[in-house]
């Protein structure tokens, strides 16, 4: 075998253990204590969503969060996100599901990054059911031993 052939054999053996590595489920990741508790804050938050439960989404808010669907032109805040939350609660648009799954947390000190998918479900009133999904990001920083959600941005494919 010559250096050339080696070069191209590593190269392989390299890219196939990097796919192995970039491939292994979230749920196989030794995550520590702090990523684990983010995780869990991520998941509750998500389920209070589904449930309409604006009371309990508040729970996991810190008070200068901010919201940026990328799509507009810039972040809103914590009174324009809740005049458009309200709103779809009340509306006859159902959520039927949201799926979501967390990629990777960095924790630094009191403050988390959180990279993660979604789906939701939604159903109009004539049965017409709407798919949104994509990539999630949130900045999450710890008070009193609770992590809080400062930043929420997303899109939807």
């Amino acid at each position: 075998m010559n250096g050339k052939s080696l070069v191209v054999l590593l190269g392989l053996v390299f890219c196939l253990w990097a796919f192995l590595l970039e491939s292994t489920p979230i749920s196989a990741k030794e995550w520590t204590i702090e990523q684990k508790a983010v995780a869990d804050s991520f998941q509750k938050l998500v389920e209070a969503a589904v449930k309409g439960d604006i009371g309990k989404l508040k729970s996991f808010w810190h008070p200068k969060i901010s919201w940026w669907y990328f799509k507009e032109e810039h972040p809103v805040g914590i009174e324009v996100y809740l005049k458009g939350l309200e709103e779809i609660y009340k509306s006859k648009v159902k959520w039927i599901s949201c799926e979501s799954e967390p990629l990777e947390i960095h924790v630094v000190g009191n403050v988390a990054i959180l990279y993660a998918t979604y789906k939701n479900i939604l159903k109009d009133p004539e049965g017409k059911e709407t798919v949104m999904s994509g990539p999630w990001t949130s900045v999450l920083i710890k008070q009193e031993n609770k992590w809080l959600f400062l930043s929420n941005s997303w899109t939807s494919e």
